[in-house]
């Protein structure tokens, strides 16, 4: 186990099978406040940009030194950005980097009404944390020299949080464009633009598309491989007050050409106990069993809660979990949260970001698709702000 306790625009069209039997993006506009109910679609999003753009997106690895503050962000960045931050000599905590358009749709639709303690949000496309150069992290304020020094620029008072990598290429639109292309692989009879704009058309099929992933991902030429498991949605809470009980349900993608055991266990990686532990689990470091069988190249859904310690200060947790099937390791996925004392509500880990920077222009509902490089030359950037809370 590694536990981290540091500190062009046409109406809506038909919709294949699958994505009609799956949950829909939409169905979490009320109800959560995690974007990690989109992680396997948010997932294939990524992998698509980089597929299309290999070094203006990439994969980089939590760490001891790189520390996730919940399961909803994305460890992706520009190349040389996810370069410069593995080189920064202090411990960083991610609140938030790269987000899809499919995050940032939920995160605009909460914003709309009011939830999740998110002030402000750029419509979807727009959002700075969809150009590949954005972080924000929760231990601002004692790195920024640290990070100054490997090129990252603070934006400052009015976002304390938030750190841009600015010598990198802005891909905002990019995402949107590989989740179009994502939409007509799986939907041959529904096809839509791809222009990486995101108009009434695109927005249609971001509300329908399935939240943990299309049956057919991000490709690169030839079909990308398939972790053993894959954790694809995670419904619960980022954040946590100490002592509260949190439940998570979790999806996990069953990536191989083998079916699991009814009996398969979801246990802690390495240590005896954790400190998220709770009274339900089967024991100090098996938290539970799938319950059913898993088909090969089928999804789990496994639910449990966990119990927050008792903390001061925000503290990130993040448990990396093992799936055991008769005493044989089949796969792993990891589960991250932050206890937060003095909470007053159910917030999302992204409205924490006091600033979104927005690009104006796009397809309208009037329609017209043009070059989108064209596009960005002539986009205006609009600021917006919220009072620190």
């Amino acid at each position: 186990m590694v536990l981290v306790a540091s500190t062009g625009c046409l109406a809506d069209g038909p919709e294949t099978a699958e994505t009609e039997q799956a949950v829909s993006v939409s169905s979490y506009v009320t109800g959560t406040c995690s974007t990690a109910v989109v992680l396997g679609l948010s997932k294939q999003i990524a992998d698509q940009v980089s597929c299309d753009n290999p070094t203006g997106l990439v994969k980089f690895q939590p760490s001891t030194k790189i520390q996730l503050t919940s399961t909803a962000v994305l460890p992706y960045l520009n190349k040389n950005a996810a370069n410069a931050l593995a080189n920064v000599s202090a411990t960083v905590q991610v609140n938030s980097a790269f987000r899809t358009v499919a995050q940032q749709y939920l995160l605009y639709r909460w914003y709309q009404a009011g939830r999740c303690g998110i002030s402000a949000a750029a419509t979807p496309g727009r959002s700075n944390h969809e150009s590949g150069r954005a972080l924000d992290l929760q231990n601002y304020s004692s790195v920024r020299t640290a990070m100054s020094n490997r090129g990252w620029t603070w934006f400052g008072s009015g976002d304390p949080v938030h750190f841009d990598y600015l010598s990198a290429a802005d891909i905002r639109g990019q995402d949107v464009k590989a989740f179009q292309e994502l939409w007509n692989r799986n939907n041959t009879n529904d096809k839509i633009s791809v222009d990486g704009v995101y108009g009434p058309q695109t927005e249609a099929r971001v509300k329908a598309a399935p939240a943990t992933g299309f049956a057919l991902g991000a490709t690169c030429g030839t079909a990308a491989a398939q972790a053993p498991a894959e954790l694809v949605q995670v419904d619960g809470p980022d954040r946590v007050l100490p002592l509260a009980q949190a439940h998570y349900r979790i999806t996990i993608q069953n990536g191989t050409d083998n079916e699991w055991s009814a009996g398969t266990e979801l246990r802690l990686a390495t240590a005896a106990s954790s400190p998220l532990h709770d009274d339900s689990w089967l024991s100090a470091n098996v938290i539970t069993t799938l319950g059913n069988a898993v088909a090969a190249h089928g999804m789990a859904e496994v639910s449990f809660d966990v119990q927050a310690p008792a903390v001061t200060e925000e503290t990130p947790f993040a448990e990396d979990l093992v799936l055991v099937d008769g005493g044989t390791q089949i796969g792993g996925v990891q589960l991250a949260l932050t206890v937060v004392p003095d909470m007053t509500e159910p917030s999302s880990s992204d409205g924490e970001n006091e600033y979104d920077q927005e690009v104006s222009g796009g397809c309208s509902t009037t329609g017209g698709s043009g070059s989108l490089g064209l596009a960005l030359a002539a986009l205006a950037v609009v600021f917006r702000f919220r009072r620190r809370r």
